[in-house]
């Protein structure tokens, strides 16, 4: 359930590739900041999806995703709940 949790709240994240320089990830942690903070934007985004944006912040999205499970037992399962193979007997 966690991951499953995790992956919904998280959405589609900004992914950057390791040893990027720390000066533009601040760059664009504050950018990300800013839009989601911005009337206009909250606004635009309600009106295309009739939802109020609930976006997370950089630093919680990462924290999300370093808390996913990572157990393979738990990650194959996982996999088998969320595929489309049929669901383990109980």
């Amino acid at each position: 359930m966690t991951m499953f949790r995790t992956f919904r709240l998280v959405g589609s994240p900004y992914i950057l590739p390791p040893g990027t320089p720390q000066e533009p990830v601040s760059i664009l942690r504050e950018a990300m900041r800013k839009t989601f903070k911005d009337p206009a934007f909250l606004k635009e985004f309600k009106r295309l999806s009739a939802d109020d944006a609930t976006p997370l912040l950089p630093e919680e999205q990462e924290k999300a995703i370093k808390e996913i499970p990572r157990d393979t037992e738990i990650v194959a399962l996982f996999n088998k709940l969320a595929g489309n193979d049929p669901l383990p007997p109980r």
